[in-house]
């Protein structure tokens, strides 16, 4: 079986066919387990996952039904077996992902080895396979089951994964030089996260170093007023010490350095 959580909730089987439960009880708890691969849920935390706090009084034999479909998906014949890979593990359960294939455990893999190259001084073999690695994505992570405590805050957590992901890989282009490539792109990018400044700092970047000056500067009022707007926050000093060296045409400023290396994903 191959899993997808980096978009809406994916299961595929073998032969190329989309398996993935439509009841949005069996999909809160298969994905509760994709979270947390490879550890144990007590049946307590599965219960206030799919009920919240009004379980019904047939919560705990109507997770062991669920529990039993999601094997029948896996192809596992409802069995409670060693072979199966959802084990009954007290106090709850637990998912063993080894044997099939998941999304998120992909992209880490290839997050990880880009680090790798990049330590090594390929900035051009890292920064291809982050590419590859962001297309994985296929929407917000988890978007179908954003609607539990424990869902949201993984959901979060991987949405931070892509932006944090997605910042590195123009860091890297942008040190190659890319920055007349890359002003479109990372447009839309501060349109979208109009409060993220790692990403208006490469948007200034880039707009400075292919002539466009007066509109590196417009990107730093915008960031500035979307912080004020939403947090009454004024931009970092690394922004402002930015917009000081446009103005100044301090140009051996505004080359991109590395704010820091990727890291293996706990």
């Amino acid at each position: 079986m191959e899993f997808g959580i980096l978009g809406p909730l994916s299961l595929v089987d073998s032969d190329g066919r989309s398996c993935a439960p439509g009841a949005l009880k069996l999909k809160i708890l298969l994905a509760n387990f994709l979270v947390r691969p490879n550890r144990t849920m007590s049946t307590h935390q599965l219960i206030e996952e799919i009920w919240g706090g009004f379980p019904p009084r047939t919560a705990t034999t109507a997770l062991q039904v669920y529990i039993s479909n999601i094997r029948k998906i896996l192809g596992e014949g409802g069995s409670r077996t060693e072979q199966s890979s959802i084990l009954t593990r007290p106090p709850g359960y637990v998912f063993e992902l080894a044997g099939h294939g998941s999304d998120l455990h992909r992209f880490e893999q290839e997050r990880d080895e880009a680090g790798r190259l990049e330590a090594a001084g390929d900035t051009e073999g890292a920064a291809r396979l982050l590419r590859t690695a962001l297309r994985r994505w296929r929407g917000r992570a988890l978007a179908d089951v954003r609607c539990t405590p424990r869902l949201t805050a993984a959901a979060r957590r991987l949405d931070e994964l892509y932006i944090a992901s997605y910042e590195k890989s123009i860091e890297l282009e942008l040190m190659m030089g890319r920055d007349a490539e890359l002003v479109g792109e990372l447009y839309a990018l501060a349109g979208e996260y109009p409060a993220r400044e790692r990403v208006h700092e490469f948007l200034m970047v880039a707009l400075y170093n292919t002539g466009r000056p007066g509109e590196a500067l417009q990107a730093y009022m915008s960031i500035r007023n979307a912080l004020s707007e939403q947090s009454g926050l004024a931009p970092s000093h690394r922004l402002r010490g930015l917009q000081q060296a446009i103005l100044s045409r301090s140009i051996d400023v505004l080359s991109i350095r590395p704010q820091s290396p990727m890291r293996s994903i706990a």
